[in-house]
């Protein structure tokens, strides 16, 4: 992949480059200089589609002072090739700077390494100044000459997809943060557990349209879905196996690269249902600390052909389980693979 004059992404391969993105850094120091009174604003998608029509949503916050995102939650969803991804903080950064002749504002998340095939980042760019002047601005998109896109989804071997239509809108506040019960359910016939935060999921396993599953009183709490993301929190991706593998079970991980690594060595087994069915946060994964006001959720693999996973809050119960032959997953010396919120 590489940048034209004019901006457009073509092609497969490179990485948009950080060290033009310094240069220019004192250019756009004067552009900010001369907007409206600088202040961290957030900014919303309104109808921002690829060229394909996936959904690209979500909300960001730019410091126009500090030509800084701040926070962001960019969630795209699935086409082309491409797996959907949710784009946080925890797994993710960012670069904005002023590319282009004519010059553009630009924004680059790039995702965690190992997350995707090679380089995965978004690009954002945009026909006028975040300065708050206008509480509307368009995206930029298609590129006539190059016969790119300016504004791109791009990863590895799949290239780019273009973003094709969209804008942000100036919004008042971040988005919402949601709490939600993320409730475990047992089916004793086939010795599996599972767990959800949906609703919906949680009302058909209650009254038997989902059959054999009964609540074993453990739960945790998580985020909503969309919720403004704290600097550790991820998405939480979930899997299912397919019968026609052997398995009939869940498999949910708040790690992109491990999100990625399931659909990499064991994609025709396992079928990603949602890259973000809820979001917590994630541990330290050299020590498996937890961030402070968060608790420890330990996960155990049942070592069996029909893969099954557990997540509890308890070292006990963690201790029963590896004694019925279960075996510990997890960051640290104590295998921590997520963090809830302490209740």
């Amino acid at each position: 992949m590489t940048t034209n004059r004019t901006g457009g992404l073509t092609g497969h391969r490179a990485a948009p480059g950080r060290l033009f993105g310094r240069c220019v850094a004192a250019l756009f120091a004067l552009v900010v200089a001369t907007a409206a009174d600088a202040a961290v604003r957030y900014w919303a998608l309104q109808g921002v589609k690829t060229q394909a029509g996936a959904n690209v949503s979500g909300a960001f916050a730019y410091d126009d002072t500090a030509n800084q995102v701040t926070s962001w939650i960019l969630r795209i969803e699935s086409g082309n090739g491409f797996l959907p991804f949710t784009f946080v903080p925890g797994n993710s950064t960012h670069w904005v700077g002023v590319e282009g002749v004519p010059p553009f504002l630009s924004m680059y998340i790039y995702a965690a390494p190992g997350s995707a095939f090679g380089d995965h980042f978004l690009r954002l760019s945009f026909v006028g100044p975040l300065d708050g002047t206008t509480a509307s601005v368009a995206l930029l998109t298609f590129d006539p000459v190059s016969k790119g896109y300016y504004s791109a989804e791009c990863g590895g071997e799949f290239g780019c997809r273009g973003i094709a239509s969209g804008a942000v809108a100036l919004v008042a506040l971040p988005p919402a943060v949601g709490l939600v019960d993320v409730v475990e359910f047992h089916h004793a016939a086939f010795d599996h557990y599972f767990m959800t935060a949906s609703p919906a999921e949680i009302a058909k396993l209650d009254n038997g349209t989902f059959a054999g599953w009964a609540r074993t009183g453990y739960a945790f709490k998580a985020y909503a879905t969309g919720s403004s993301p704290g600097p550790a929190t991820n998405p939480v991706c979930r899997y299912y196996g397919l019968p026609s593998a052997g398995l009939d079970s869940h498999f949910y991980s708040a790690s992109a690269v491990e999100c990625f690594q399931v659909y990499k060595l064991f994609g025709h087994a396992w079928l990603m249902e949602s890259d973000n069915v809820f979001q917590i946060d994630l541990p330290d994964t050299l020590t498996g600390a937890c961030p402070v006001g968060t608790i420890a959720i330990y996960r155990v693999y049942n070592n069996r052909a029909d893969v099954n996973h557990r997540y509890m809050t308890s070292t006990a119960v963690r201790a029963q389980m590896e004694a019925a032959g279960w075996i510990r997953e997890g960051y640290g010396p104590n295998a921590t693979i997520m963090c809830a919120i302490a209740p």
